[in-house]
């Protein structure tokens, strides 16, 4: 259970905190709201349809396939992280100009060695 709240954890505030830094900033609140959105969509729907697999299957394979699944999820988010990062045309991922929203702003902060507190 451990291992599953700390993944948990990490998972739900990485994912938000990327949908957050690719908003540009009067888009916030709408990214948040999708954020959530799909969320909570999830929450309900996801131990719906794994209850639905254990009815038909058992858990075994139901936990196999929720396996494939999260599998068959890394592969657009390894895409996208090589489209992002700019390792695929050659662009240095640490240049603040190719970050979004507050990423570069942070990263050009210790890069000058400005202070982001009062």
């Amino acid at each position: 259970m451990c291992l599953f709240g700390i993944g948990f954890g990490i998972t739900r505030n990485v994912t938000f905190t990327l949908m957050i830094d690719r908003a540009p900033v009067s888009g916030y609140g709408t990214a948040s709201a999708l954020w959530s959105l799909a969320y909570d969509a999830g929450y309900g729907a996801g131990p719906a349809a794994f209850g639905a697999v254990v009815g038909r299957t058992g858990y075994p394979a139901a936990f196999g396939l929720t396996g494939m699944l999260m599998l068959a999820a890394l592969v657009p988010a390894l895409r996208d992280r090589t489209q992002r990062t700019g390792t695929a045309d050659g662009h240095d991922p640490a240049d603040p100009a190719l970050m979004p929203g507050a990423a570069a702003a942070a990263r050009q902060g210790c890069a000058t060695g400005a202070s982001t507190s009062s």
